[in-house]
């Protein structure tokens, strides 16, 4: 669906086409971004990947301005590892002298993504995979959140609409469906692509690396 067929959709479940009360600026810039941001940073349903370059001897990179939450570095084609500042700091002892080469691990630190070694070669490729919020959309902007939940949306905008309103008899009702729909696309996220059955692995079965579980 389209921003536009969304304020359609929303304006029918208030049985408000053609009101004035709501704008369809106010509707798709406000009330169906909080909706869709909603729904991102609780399922996260916008998946994406961003490409930058690696520096000589620069050890942090800005993370992606819309990045909720990070799924997956690679550097120069090959994964990196998740670590923990504390355990970095176990690895790393002399913090007056920086360690140079290929990195192998990542952290994540007041938007900064850190690389641990730091890169000695310039202009390698760091990609990064990370579930994002939405951009504020316009009437002519293509949706991020997935097609399978604009459904979802037109609910949560007809909600947020209805907000404004004092003592719209609609409110609860809409509370309810979107609260359900926000728990029903989070289920669904969960299981989107999956091959296998969640089992619970013990941690010798897990990939391992000298440091211990990857």
């Amino acid at each position: 669906m389209t921003p536009s067929q969304i304020e359609t959709a929303a304006r029918n479940l208030l049985n408000a086409n053609g009101s004035s009360f709501w704008s369809s600026d106010e509707i798709i810039g406000t009330y169906l971004y909080m909706a869709a941001l909603e729904l991102a940073s609780e399922t996260f349903c916008i998946e994406n990947r961003y490409e930058t370059s690696s520096v000589a001897n620069q050890q942090e990179y800005a993370k992606p301005s819309r990045m909720l939450a990070v799924k997956r570095i690679e550097f120069d084609g090959e994964k990196l590892k998740p670590i923990s500042l504390q355990r970095l700091d176990s690895i790393d002892l002399n913090s007056n002298t920086t360690v140079t080469g290929t990195p192998q691990y990542y952290a994540f630190f007041d938007s900064s993504i850190i690389l641990y070694p730091t890169p000695s070669t310039a202009d390698l490729t760091i990609t990064i995979y990370s579930y994002d919020e939405p951009s504020v959309p316009t009437s002519t902007s293509t949706l991020e959140v997935p097609s399978r939940f604009h459904g979802y949306l037109v609910i949560g905008t007809a909600y947020y609409m209805s907000l404004k309103e004092l003592g719209h008899p609609h409110v609860i009702r809409l509370e309810g469906q979107w609260i359900n729909a926000v728990r029903r696309a989070r289920a669904s996220v969960k299981m989107f692509n999956k091959d296998n059955f969640h089992v619970v692995l013990r941690e010798q079965d897990q990939p391992q690396t000298p440091l211990g579980m990857v």
